[in-house]
């Protein structure tokens, strides 16, 4: 669960690093900016790139095992675990 949050948040702030790097490597002047630094374009794209990774997490992680889940049991005084009969029935 760790790594899903840190991963998230290294999204989020990705496009922030790529404009502190392009700031970086470009003939940038401190006196003289050539537009606002663009704050609110930066937190837009950081969020979409959280939703979509949400988005393609649900689609590829939503796939399971297929068939009937057993919830866990006592039998003859033993406590069963769940899981799934693949094809089985109830």
């Amino acid at each position: 669960m760790v790594r899903r949050i840190l991963f998230e948040m290294l999204l989020f702030l990705l496009p922030f690093a790529l404009y502190a790097s392009y700031l970086k490597l470009s003939k940038y002047d401190a006196e003289k900016p050539a537009q606002p630094y663009p704050w609110t374009v930066l937190f837009v794209s950081g969020l979409l790139l959280v939703a979509a990774s949400f988005v393609v997490w649900g689609v590829t992680q939503g796939a399971g095992q297929q068939g009937v889940y057993v919830p866990p049991h006592l039998e003859n005084g033993q406590v069963v675990p769940g899981r799934v009969d693949p094809g089985g029935t109830r």
